[in-house]
């Protein structure tokens, strides 16, 4: 629908933005991990297209698939516009989210926008994520708002 990955300029844009950032910040709110994390109360969103995510993912994923971040001329959606689509998969800002996807770019970019949102805590994968032949399906998102998504956006962070 909206091609396989964001406008080229966006993403590189944010993350070059997000390297410059991410392993200086000293309040831990976003992160870049090598390893998964095994804690029980991190939300993990995956941004694989939707079959993927369906087929397999991390207990209790939420699919978002990347292009959801974007409108139809490839442009990234409005922060209003994007807390509504948070509030789909149940994120009120308050949580701990592990970003994990199809590659380390796309997973920063999606990162780097959670965290501009107001997302308390951003970790994103590092690696290409591939799901074991036993893993559960990840949830797709409501069409509406589970959770209203209250936490304030970042306007100093790049």
């Amino acid at each position: 629908m909206y091609g396989p990955v964001l406008s080229v300029g966006l993403a590189l844009g944010l993350v070059l933005s997000l390297s410059a950032n991410v392993h200086a910040r000293d309040d831990a709110s976003l992160s870049v991990v090598s390893m998964l994390p095994a804690a029980a109360q991190t939300q993990v969103i995956d941004i694989r297209d939707l079959q993927s995510c369906s087929a397999g993912s991390l207990p209790r994923a939420r699919c978002l698939p990347v292009g959801h971040f974007v409108d139809p001329t490839g442009k990234r959606i409005g922060f209003h516009a994007m807390r509504w689509l948070l509030g789909t998969i149940g994120l009120s800002g308050e949580e701990t989210v592990l970003v994990i996807g199809d590659n380390a770019t796309d997973s920063q970019m999606v990162g780097a926008l959670l965290h501009q949102a107001g997302q308390r805590r951003v970790q994103m994968f590092d690696k290409p994520f591939v799901a074991p032949p036993s893993a559960p399906s990840g949830e797709p998102r409501s069409m509406s708002r589970e959770t209203v998504f209250i936490a304030p956006m970042r306007d100093d962070t790049y």
